[in-house]
């Protein structure tokens, strides 16, 4: 299974074939990000108790056959400033190093009843307030795809390589 290359309509349709389970698919999904991590900063956090129990939960609905959701399964990726209940939201920023929110914003709620599986917590600007990843207090970030496109961050100075 390519994982870099799966639409999330592939997914479902595996998903629903039995062809993989989602648990399966999650262990691969975070194996990629965390390797593919060590290069491109992308994530902040992970969080694969979560995502493990949510693909559990997916697995266990397709099981009983029941309608798993429109995201069965479907690893995502959320912002570090969306409030995850139990999982460290920084937004980015030294001064919420350590916060762990006690509850969930509408929108991972929303994902997870959906059939969502929320992999972990991705870099931004901090406390997203811009959008060139330029306002960075954490960690350098570059895109999978195309390293070179990265902006030079004023702080902590070029693009990871």
């Amino acid at each position: 299974m390519d994982i870099a290359t799966l639409t999330i309509d592939g997914v479902r349709e595996s998903l629903l074939a039995r062809r993989i389970s989602a648990v399966e698919l999650t262990t691969e999904a975070l194996r990629f990000a965390e390797a593919e991590n060590s290069r491109t900063n992308a994530y902040l956090h992970f969080s694969p108790e979560r995502a493990l129990a949510n693909a559990r939960r997916v697995d266990e609905r397709l099981a009983r056959g029941e309608d798993p959701g429109p995201l069965a399964g479907v690893p995502v990726a959320v912002k570090d400033v969306i409030v995850t209940k139990g999982v460290k939201t920084t937004c980015a920023s030294r001064l919420l190093a350590d916060y762990v929110p006690p509850y969930d914003a509408t929108a991972i709620v929303r994902l997870e009843e959906a059939g969502g599986v929320i992999l972990g917590k991705t870099n931004c600007d901090e406390f997203a307030m811009g959008s060139s990843m330029k306002i960075r207090r954490l960690a350098r970030c570059a895109t999978p795809w195309r390293r070179s496109a990265c902006p030079v961050d004023p702080v902590a100075g070029p693009p990871l390589r």
